[in-house]
């Protein structure tokens, strides 16, 4: 399945019928524009009225009860893989949230970068239970999302969409204004 681009009332849309029937995996997969992608994505939710996870939130919350100033010291000392490897943990547990009646949608992945964490892998087998959907910011590259441009998030043949945002109602002039700038 190719990428697809898509305005963000139009992905609303798409992902309500998504919803609706159940697939085999349900993993969708969306890049936004850095710009706006934790509103987006929180929008997203809203309309869909699916579970909204801020992910670096919730991993931020797993990391302090891991034990905090020890995970901070070793990451000052450049060592991430005690860090990454709580985060691994977490994701595994994370694809229990993933149920039939009601969409997960999980957004602000800045986190996801640092500890080079393939989200959509990790919970792609969960996805049989229910819907779940990867927002972030960056951009696609046919089915693969990357997270800031970089950081690949990987999910076999699970739809992709990429967010495009039309100008605005009113942004262009109007012909009197662009006769009289002539």
């Amino acid at each position: 399945m190719a990428e697809v681009r898509v305005t963000l009332p139009q992905l609303a849309d798409l992902l309500r019928g998504r919803a609706a029937y159940r697939h085999t995996r349900n993993l969708v997969l969306v890049a936004l524009p850095l710009s706006s992608a934790h509103r987006d994505a929180r929008w997203l939710a809203e309309t869909l009225g699916a579970e909204y996870l801020d992910f670096d939130c919730a991993l931020l919350a797993q990391l302090a009860a891991e034990g905090w100033d020890e995970l901070v010291t070793l990451e000052r000392h450049g060592t991430l893989a005690v860090s990454r490897l709580a985060a691994r943990e977490w994701l595994a547990q994370l694809g229990g949230r993933i149920t039939t009646e009601r969409p997960l949608i999980i957004g602000n992945l800045n986190l996801a970068v640092r500890y080079e964490l393939d989200v959509a892998q990790a919970l792609y087998d969960a996805t049989e239970r229910g819907l779940c959907v990867i927002a972030a910011g960056g951009r696609l590259r046919g089915q693969t999302l990357l997270i800031h441009g970089v950081l690949a998030q990987t999910s076999a043949a699970s739809p992709a969409y990429e967010l495009v945002t039309g100008p605005e109602p009113g942004a262009h002039p109007t012909p009197a204004v662009q006769d009289r700038l002539l």
